[in-house]
């Protein structure tokens, strides 16, 4: 109970600042979709749909696997000697692809239609080179237990951000009236839109760099040929993993736009509605990647821990009741948080438990991958991840003219599912844990019957309060039979048990 009670609390100061980081596509989201209505408005959030899920997939290129590697080998070799190689490596890989993204920036802003801007091409590598630099002093402060650093940067950041794009929307035209010829009102009008949030992105990711100041100040150029080798041979299946699962989560993005019949403006503004589902649907991935940040380190610090597998398997069990309750929260209350997008945004409202499913698959996936990077067999990560981008890119290849962004959304489904599958398989030969698989599948399977029953009474009963009403009354239950089941193990968890 006391690794539990642990990893609870790195998991609350995480998602902490994680919640924060996320108000970049989350809390911002209805301020955005307010801003950005019409034609115009639609084909710009479009573009900002776009453009940010390229980033995660330009970000895995960018720290191939180091962060993992740094936790893997911090507790075999020389910590300050291989953090220094580390960083060394990252700085010279950080300025080579930087570069080429910007001598290739005309053709890549015609491929991402944004011909007209070709330098927020370069804006875009300035935002994905800081960030890059940003990981293995963010790893350090993980593997250190210094959450609340962590999580202080974090918000300090998106303060940052969240100011510069609510001041130059609402405030900016107001310094442009009368001083039409000055450089800020030629900068504004130039860059209405989409220029603004990645001018905010550079400068939240130059102030987020500054402030983590105090895990670079020790670095001395340094590069150790056999520390290197170990980590790049450690961390080059986790680069193509981490590549193919952001090309699971994203490309189906930069496909849509390619692949949907008809103008380009038009596949924009489609893409703009599928973007606001996913930020209704981003309640549930604040969760997963709040538990990533602290997990990965967790795990491994208990790996040679007698009761290793039964937490590793406990864990599971509660993360895999937080995801449902978050599911559930979402769909049983999805006529407020729909409120989050402006009512122009809400065509793909239906897509949204689809996407929710997906990522609590992908979130028990995260869980399972604990495995094969205990055991370093992390090109079995490698595997999975590349057959779930074929299922992606097949799927979507086929289905998206046709079916349009739901294809999108049911393709993002079956990948996760495959995911998952093949890690639960592949684990139970190789490193088997005792999860309790009946008691998953029951609260899973309890949770789409909750769901299954409010759809059925919404679509029988009108009225907002009513829906809200039986929302309630079902998550009442579905939290009364969690309770019910787990309530000896309830009683040991901290403020919880208090009251039990």
């Amino acid at each position: 109970m006391g690794s539990l009670k642990k990893l609870a609390g790195q998991t609350a100061w995480y998602g902490v600042s994680n919640i924060a980081a996320r108000l970049l596509t989350f809390l911002l989201t209805p301020y955005l979709t307010n801003m950005l209505t019409g034609e115009k408005g639609h084909i710009v959030y479009g573009q900002y749909g776009y453009l940010y899920s390229v980033f995660p997939i330009m970000n895995v290129v960018y720290t191939y696997g180091m962060e993992t590697s740094f936790f893997r080998f911090s507790m075999t070799e020389d910590r300050t000697k291989l953090y220094r190689t580390q960083v060394t490596s990252m700085l010279f890989s950080t300025l080579i692809f930087s570069l080429l993204l910007w001598i290739f920036r005309s053709p890549l802003s015609v491929f991402a239609e944004i011909k007209d801007h070709v330098e927020y091409v370069g804006w875009c590598a300035v935002i994905i080179g800081l960030d890059a630099l940003s990981a293995l002093p963010y790893a350090r402060l993980r593997k250190d237990n210094r959450p609340r650093k962590y999580a202080a940067t974090k918000v300090a950041g998106i303060i940052v951000f969240v100011f510069t794009i609510v001041f130059l929307f609402s405030f900016g035209s107001g310094f442009t009236r009368g001083n039409e010829n000055s450089a800020f009102a030629r900068w504004y009008h130039c860059h209405w839109g989409l220029g603004f949030i990645l001018f905010a992105n550079i400068l939240q990711a130059i102030v987020t760099l500054a402030l983590l100041f105090g895990e670079l100040k020790d670095f001395r150029p340094t590069f150790d040929k056999a520390i290197f080798r170990k980590v790049i041979t450690y961390g080059y299946p986790i680069l193509i993993a981490g590549f193919a699962g952001q090309i699971n989560d994203s490309l189906n993005r930069v496909m849509f736009l390619h692949l949907y019949p008809g103008p380009s403006n038009n596949s924009l503004s489609l893409l703009a509605y599928y973007t606001a589902a996913l930020r209704l649907a981003i309640l549930i991935n604040l969760v997963i990647q709040a538990f990533r940040l602290a997990a990965e380190p967790f795990f491994f610090s208990i790996a040679r821990e007698g009761n290793a597998k039964d937490t590793y398997a406990r864990v599971m069990k509660w993360f895999v009741i937080l995801l449902a309750l978050m599911f559930l929260n979402v769909m049983l209350y999805l006529d407020i948080w729909k409120h989050f997008v402006n009512h122009e945004y809400w065509r793909a409202l239906d897509i949204v438990p689809v996407l929710l499913f997906s990522y609590l698959l992908l979130g028990v996936y995260y869980n399972l991958t604990v495995w094969y990077k205990l055991t370093d067999k992390t090109h079995y990560g490698t595997y999975i991840m590349v057959i779930g981008s074929v299922v992606t890119i097949l799927f979507n290849w086929f289905l998206i003219p046709v079916w349009g962004y739901y294809a999108c959304a049911w393709g993002t489904l079956l990948c996760y599912g495959v995911m998952m599958s093949l890690s639960y398989y592949w684990g139970q030969k190789y490193y088997p844990i005792p999860y309790d698989v009946p008691k998953l599948l029951k609260y899973i399977g309890l949770m789409l019957v909750v769901f299954a029953v409010n759809f059925g009474v919404c679509r029988v009963i009108d009225g907002v309060v009513l829906h809200l009403l039986s929302g309630t009354v079902l998550f009442a239950a579905y939290l009364l039979y969690i309770y019910r089941t787990e309530r000896e193990e309830l009683k040991g968890f901290p403020v919880i048990g208090k009251y039990m």
